[in-house]
């Protein structure tokens, strides 16, 4: 099966070739038109490169503050130390704050006196009305508001889509899309107030569904949505609405630990739940050859362990004047194209399904056995 990087270069050679044919027609038979599409051509590409390498203007630190969902670890723990080295005043979110998290200590400990780490259960209405009356009581002085939300807190469900509980579904859109969404109406008067801007960590998952991660991408699918209705009804009150979608950074983030994966995603929320039938219809071969997949994709060579182009990502949108709408932030320049194509051609070419089939049965070979 042919991949998205191989499509996106035969793609990509076609396509230079029959620019490249058209504009030597042109020049035997309208040398006129030729000259000018060549300059528009060559000029489009200036104008880009300029575009891309123009330094940008950025706001100051200085008697800003910032609140971030997600702390204890991954790109919210980087970016709470990037911001703070920036001289922002952050409030780093942790839902173990006040248990001892490590995350949470060594942000205190690393950190200037500005940052505070802050306890927040992004499901939990309390604890989040409770940050957001610690932020009001330690803002800046001199500050209107909050000059930038940054929603960041999420969890992972894999698994297939007859595997995963109701319970599951409801967990992992409790905390990625409820979270985003009950913490953003909670700061969002200070943020008016501030003319400030909310930055939402969504994911490619959020563009295209892939295999093993149906409840996952629809919440983040949820989130990209919510963020575009936000920009659009934020706009007359000065507040940008930024996305940041990471591609294959899972090993980078402790959004699966070996012991969350092992325990709570595999034994108790995919194997012991699954219904009886979906469990002899798929058989535990099945299972157990998907869930070594996962865990080689995650634990393995499948995703990126740097984090740094995530974070430099989310600091330009919180600290670029005029920001884009939207980060696609890819692991690899592989990653970056199947992530844009993966949506726009039939499954058999992608490569999404990872088990062959057999020629003229649509049900996959290792299935058989069980009907």
């Amino acid at each position: 099966m042919l991949k998205p990087l191989h499509l996106f270069y035969c793609t990509s050679l076609l396509g230079l070739t029959t620019i490249s044919g058209f504009l030597l027609l042109l020049y035997h038979c309208a040398p006129v038109l030729y000259y000018l599409c060549t300059g528009i051509l060559l000029g489009s590409v200036g104008y880009c490169v300029v575009l891309y390498l123009a330094p940008k203007s950025r706001v100051s630190g200085n008697g800003k503050a910032v609140f971030i969902t997600g702390c204890d670890s991954g790109f919210g723990f980087g970016l709470a130390k990037r911001l703070d080295s920036l001289g922002f005043t952050v409030f780093a979110g942790c839902l173990l704050a006040d248990s001892g998290g490590e995350g949470s200590k060594e942000l205190r400990a690393e950190c200037s006196s500005r940052l505070s780490t802050v306890q927040i259960d992004v499901t939990d209405d309390g604890q989040v009305q409770a940050a957001v009356q610690l932020v009001k009581d330690r803002l800046p002085t001199g500050s209107k508001g909050l000059y930038a939300l940054v929603n960041n807190a999420g969890v992972l469900q894999p698994g297939d889509i007859e595997w995963v509980s109701i319970a599951a579904y409801r967990r992992v859109m409790e905390v990625n899309t409820f979270g985003t969404v009950r913490v953003t109406k909670a700061f969002l008067p200070l943020i008016r107030r501030a003319k400030g801007r909310v930055v939402n960590i969504s994911s490619v998952g959020g563009l295209h569904a892939a295999p093993m991660a149906g409840a996952y991408s629809m919440t983040k699918a949820a989130v990209e949505f919510f963020s575009d209705a936000l920009r659009y009804e934020m706009h007359k009150w000065g507040v940008k609405v930024v996305i940041v979608q990471p591609g294959s950074f899972a090993r980078a983030t402790d959004i699966v630990l070996p012991a969350v994966f092992n325990n709570f995603v595999e034994v108790r929320h995919l194997r012991n739940n699954m219904e009886e039938v979906v469990r002899e219809d798929y058989g535990m071969e099945y299972f157990d050859l998907k869930m070594e997949q996962l865990r080689m994709y995650v634990h393995g060579n499948g995703a990126a362990r740097d984090p740094t182009a995530v974070i430099d990502a989310m600091a330009d949108a919180v600290t670029l004047t005029t920001p884009s709408h939207s980060y696609l932030v890819g692991s690899s320049f592989e990653d970056y194209v199947t992530w844009m194509w993966l949506g726009y051609f039939p499954t058999r070419w992608t490569g999404s399904t990872l088990l062959a089939e057999k020629e003229g049965d649509p049900k996959p070979a290792m299935l058989q056995k069980t009907y």
